[in-house]
């Protein structure tokens, strides 16, 4: 029975991915693909004490992903962006409660979504746009989530609250860049490092390219 279940399932999903692919090429709006520079530092509080611990205030990385620009208003300009991004962070520690050395490294699922609006300037060859929205990380992989008795560790799921700006070149390239401020605490408790409910939060900032499509 759980296996003729399993195949009915599987089969109406089959039978549906063409369907919900054709659903999203109908979509009017306009596609961007890239990427680019990332990092993120922590702030708060209790920051402090996360760096007294050993962990440097700037972590570095990289992000790509594709968003999709909806125009959902009657107001010229003004459209709402969700997107779905992978974002890598890594940086080589020495952590201050030991002489070790360590590689400190974390993965994200990256879903922002945005409203934004977008002037038109030098007869539509540019376009200038600011946008600000919610932004949810999702953490699949990196040992910066598991904490060690020595050193911290960062909660793989939290919430930001990001703005930025951009430039559209010929309706073909996209340069991005902005800044996500931390809403929920980040820390994960560690009753060896005296851990429990820090009041720290994770700040990032990107700048990117993407190609832009219809």
């Amino acid at each position: 029975m759980k296996r003729l279940l399993v195949a009915l399932i599987g089969t109406f999903m089959l039978l549906n991915v063409p369907g919900a692919f054709a659903q999203i090429a109908d979509i009017d709006g306009r596609w961007s693909f890239g990427g680019g520079f990332t990092g993120f530092s922590l702030t708060g509080i209790d920051a402090e004490k996360m760096e007294r611990l050993g962990f440097e205030n700037m972590i570095p990385g990289f992000y790509f992903g594709a968003s999709l620009d909806y125009d959902f208003s009657a107001i010229e300009g003004l459209t709402v962006e969700p997107g779905v991004y992978i974002t890598h962070y890594g940086k080589a520690f020495q952590f201050g409660l030991s002489d070790s050395h360590k590689s400190y490294h974390a993965n994200y699922v990256h879903i922002p979504l945005n409203l934004k609006y977008t002037i038109p300037l030098y007869d539509e060859a540019l376009g200038l746009a600011v946008y600000t929205g919610p932004r949810f990380n999702l953490g699949m992989g990196g040992n910066m989530f598991s904490p060690g008795k020595t050193y911290p560790g960062i909660r793989p799921y939290e919430a930001q609250w990001g703005f930025g700006m951009a430039v559209a070149v010929q309706d073909a390239i996209l340069i991005r860049g902005g800044y996500d401020l931390g809403v929920t605490n980040c820390v994960k408790n560690n009753k060896d490092l005296s851990l429990e409910d820090e009041v720290v939060r994770r700040n990032a900032f990107f700048v990117g390219v993407s190609f832009l499509f219809k």
